[in-house]
């Protein structure tokens, strides 16, 4: 039954960002059976309507009545879901470690992980940082490392996960952040004439972060740093180097008629 709930309330919520999940739950026979089903459709009521501190406390309640069974578990599911929709994201990486620690071998575990990792994607600057807008790239980037290993576990151990290739892609999203965020520290660097601090952090761009958008700029302060050493002829060597990274063969330039 498990497997049937999540299908229905869990997994097209998350990949596509809907929040309408009740009506999947059936009616069984047993009295008590119908109890727990109850409950769960209000606690997914709450969740729909966007009362997310409702919903958590309506699973929770459930889970204190009913510890075990397919709705227990479920509910325990929807209450990462429920705190990370309500921005709630260090409590949502809370609910998806005990999640994991007590259910190990189940199949939602996949499921878990990469609500870790999303919401550990989400943390912010917060606070006053918020308010003023600071700048993405400001931002402490160690969630956005410890997201990155989880989506790395993620496609690691659950392969044929239906979260696998969004978690690829998120990925992708943090390496061009963290690169990001390294590049401002090569700046912070290069105006303060600390040329060697630069040239090894625009160095970690370029080794650790190829592919990325901003390995050109990194190539260029790299040939600023060794400059700012006087390191002339490694500075040039940079610099031509970044010139071959662009060269068109002009044969392959379609003529223009």
């Amino acid at each position: 039954m498990l497997r049937w709930i999540t299908r229905c309330t869990l997994m097209i919520a998350l990949l596509l960002g809907t929040a309408g999940l009740g009506g999947c739950a059936g009616t069984p026979e047993d009295s008590a059976e119908v109890g727990v089903a109850q409950l769960y459709d209000r606690a997914m009521d709450s969740l729909g309507s966007g009362n997310y501190s409702e919903a958590i406390n309506r699973f929770e309640s459930l889970i204190a009545r009913y510890p075990f069974g397919d709705y227990s578990v479920q509910s325990q599911l929807m209450i990462i879901y429920a705190h990370h929709l309500a921005g709630q994201h260090q409590s949502a990486i809370a609910a998806a470690d005990r999640f994991i620690r007590m259910h190990p071998q189940d199949e939602n575990v996949a499921y878990a992980i990469y609500m870790r990792g999303v919401s550990r994607q989400s943390i912010g600057p917060g606070g006053l940082g918020q308010l003023l807008g600071v700048d993405a790239n400001l931002r402490d980037p160690e969630p956005k490392r410890r997201a990155f290993f989880d989506f790395q576990e993620l496609v690691r151990d659950f392969p044929d996960s239906e979260y696998t290739d969004n978690a690829y892609e998120r990925m992708e999203d943090i390496r061009e952040q963290l690169a990001a965020y390294e590049l401002y520290i090569t700046d912070f660097y290069l105006e303060r004439g600390a040329y060697i601090a630069a040239a090894n952090r625009a160095g970690r761009i370029i080794s650790g972060y190829p592919g990325t958008a901003v390995v050109d700029d990194a190539m260029q302060k790299l040939a600023d740093s060794y400059r700012g050493l006087e390191l002339y002829e490694l500075g040039d060597e940079v610099e031509q180097e970044i010139a071959r990274r662009h060269e068109v063969d002009v044969e392959d330039v379609p003529e223009i008629e």
